[in-house]
């Protein structure tokens, strides 16, 4: 396929989904588009109409570059108003997971479908019976107000072998079984947000040894009081031959992400 006829298709992609907008979108701006189900479809199927093999993903990428560059100019007629302000945690959380597992702005995930629907996935988990619509809308909210800035440290570690996952409510202390003996990170959590943020050798000992009778009073204390139902420990584990063996980087790597999400129970660096 030459340069003439790729310019060709992109050109006629974006005059679809130009069309396909203005039909679908009922007054709302492109990001209601994109964080409303119901005006989503809409907008997929009016797209499908014309490009019958075109990717959802690839659908919603373009419309927000069309509204990026200023060539829809100004849509919105509409508002939907909603609080959000009590969950931005919420979806700090989620997005945070997001950029940590597979290096994805806000922007990118709403885009993609399977990335948005793990997205509020995580969400749920963090505060179940929370809408996605609000919790999608509240990470617009932190995209706009430059919120989710990407954590430095995380960003120079790929050499070692991070590997980002949870364990979940009531079945901690067993679950922990599953947690590598490995350097790493471990991120406590519940519906109030980040708790506490800390750094590890042998990852299934210090989380053991919380679990037991955290030597964090304060986060022995929480536990004490609510229990484990609504907890989650999010882990970044690191290879053992890595640099994160090194206990000055995994503390550097600790300290930036306490910089960024303020647990409320450690000592800010």
């Amino acid at each position: 396929m030459n340069c003439h006829q790729t310019g060709c298709e992109e050109r006629q992609l974006l005059a679809v989904v130009e069309r396909a907008f203005r039909l679908a979108h009922d007054g709302y701006s492109v990001d209601e588009v994109l964080i409303c189900n119901r005006l989503n479809r809409r907008f997929i199927q009016c797209c499908l109409n014309e490009l019958p093999d075109a990717a959802p993903v690839e659908l919603n990428w373009a419309l927000l570059n069309l509204r990026k560059t200023g060539q829809l100019g100004a849509v919105a007629t509409r508002r939907i108003r909603v609080c959000y302000s009590e969950i931005l945690h919420v979806a700090e959380i989620a997005a945070r997971h997001m950029q940590d597992r597979y290096d994805l702005n806000v922007d990118r995930i709403l885009c993609d479908p399977d990335h948005l629907a793990e997205f509020d996935r995580i969400a749920m988990g963090v505060a179940p019976g929370v809408s996605s619509y609000i919790v999608r809308k509240a990470a617009l909210k932190l995209r706009k107000t430059r919120k989710l800035r990407p954590e430095l440290v995380p960003r120079l570690t790929d050499s070692w072998g991070r590997r980002v996952f949870y364990l979940h409510g009531g079945d901690l202390v067993e679950a922990s079984n599953t947690v590598p003996r490995c350097p790493g990170i471990y991120i406590f959590i519940d519906p109030s947000g980040y708790l506490y943020i800390g750094e590890a050798s042998n990852l299934r000992r210090r989380i053991r040894k919380h679990l037991d009778h955290s030597d964090s009073k304060s986060l022995a204390r929480h536990l004490w009081r609510h229990g484990y139902r609504d907890i989650q420990i999010e882990i970044h584990a690191f290879s053992p031959e890595s640099d994160a063996r090194l206990v000055k980087n995994r503390r550097a790597y600790e300290s930036d992400l306490i910089a960024s999400r303020n647990p409320r129970f450690n000592i800010k660096p």
